[in-house]
């Protein structure tokens, strides 16, 4: 029996005594769980951080760039292009680091009771990120825009052949943007009932585990 179904075959004992609740398969669910979705966060972390490190090194090669195109007096659309280009760097790095938020707090003790006040610490902070998805995707989109106008502005200012193709290329990349948030949008209309449903019944929990018998 995993997380979910166990809390709900508790919510449907209405009935039943607390002290009937198989409470060492509660903790295990509890702490299966809590498993999980750190280790979900872990690998978001790094993830985070290779785009941070990454998107650091453009925004200091585009600022390197912007003063190569002033110094050779190439014209001003080259410096306009890169500068709106770190601007978007800088949009995409902070849409990530506000749609991250603040992690739950880890110092809980041991007993059940302590259990179910860390995984709804878990819970809330994953409703968070949920809500704050498209600002995540907006920031990827932001990071995606500013490369491929950085780019250009490399590739016409050397003279390079433009490897796209056709002009068909704008809109291919419009209707990614459009995909990936419409995508993004979908996911999280799924995902917040169920994590409002789940910390609804750990507060239920809670409250009745808080209760004298």
């Amino acid at each position: 029996m995993d997380f979910d179904q166990m809390l709900e075959t508790w919510r449907a004992q209405n009935t039943a005594p607390l002290y009937d609740m198989n409470r060492d398969a509660l903790r295990q669910a509890l702490q299966t769980e809590e498993a999980r979705v750190r280790g979900e966060m872990r690998t978001e972390r790094r993830g985070l951080w290779f785009g941070w490190i990454f998107y650091t090194g453009m925004a200091v090669w585009t600022g390197l760039w912007i003063a190569i195109t002033i110094t050779n007096g190439w014209p001003a659309i080259y410096t306009l292009a890169a500068g709106v280009s770190l601007g978007m760097f800088a949009l995409g790095v902070g849409a990530w680091s506000v749609s991250r938020g603040r992690e739950p707090e880890r110092n809980f003790g041991n007993t059940l009771e302590e259990e179910v006040r860390r995984s709804l610490a878990l819970v809330d902070y994953q409703l968070s990120t949920t809500r704050h998805s498209i600002i995540h995707v907006l920031g990827a989109v932001s990071l995606v825009v500013g490369t491929l106008l950085l780019s250009w502005t490399v590739n016409r200012s050397q003279e390079i052949p433009d490897s796209s193709g056709s002009g068909w290329f704008p809109v291919l990349i419009v209707g990614w943007i459009v995909l990936v948030v419409y995508s993004a949008r979908k996911q999280m209309r799924k995902a917040k009932p169920k994590l409002e449903l789940r910390q609804r019944r750990l507060r239920e929990l809670l409250a009745a585990l808080d209760a004298p018998e």
